[in-house]
């Protein structure tokens, strides 16, 4: 008996399959909105807030991209920086060698100049080395330094008088007559 109540059951359909004597009908439960709003007025504010919605999300992907463009503007600047940075960091150093280069070659010919001197007083390489607490070495790389003096050599032709074949100093020794020990006699 329990059996055919429960199949009487689906049979007047109260399971909700829609298959009984009854059709199925919609639940008439009252709609939850406010007072005197329709569907259609739902409907039209949800739009409305999905309008604002997509205009706000539009206006920061814009910002966005803006924002975007000016940081990969500036990342080019800064490498276009650094590639001038590269460029006068070259040009300068460049200058700053080469003027270190002219000064060291400078002060290189004033020190073989003076050693050069000392040797024309009479000192040795050796005692040269014990007086200025240098190695003998350095001394002599001093000394390869030294401006040139030019030599008395014979003239190939005229021996007429002032031509003795005399070579004066040059003027970039520094040492002008003190270089030549025979001409400071004449």
């Amino acid at each position: 008996m329990v059996l055919q109540a429960r199949r009487q059951k689906l049979v007047d359909s109260e399971c909700g399959c829609g298959g009984g004597r009854h059709a199925s009908v919609a639940p008439s439960v009252a709609v939850m909105t406010a007072a005197g709003t329709s569907k259609v007025e739902a409907r039209r504010r949800a739009r409305e807030a999905t309008r604002r919605a997509n205009e706000a999300r539009a206006a920061r992907e814009k910002a966005n991209i803006e924002n975007a463009a000016n940081y990969m503007v500036a990342k080019a600047r800064l490498a276009e920086i650094d590639a001038w940075e590269a460029e006068r960091l070259a040009a300068v150093i460049e200058q700053v060698r080469a003027e270190a280069t002219k000064r060291r070659a400078g002060t290189r010919a004033a020190a073989g100049a003076a050693i050069r001197l000392l040797r024309q007083s009479g000192e040795t390489l050796t005692t040269i080395a014990e007086l200025t607490g240098d190695g003998l070495g350095e001394v002599r790389a001093m000394l390869r330094h030294a401006p040139k003096i030019e030599k008395r050599t014979a003239r190939k032709g005229s021996h007429a008088l002032g031509g003795f074949g005399v070579v004066g100093p040059s003027e970039g020794t520094g040492g002008g007559a003190t270089d030549n020990p025979e001409a400071a006699s004449a």
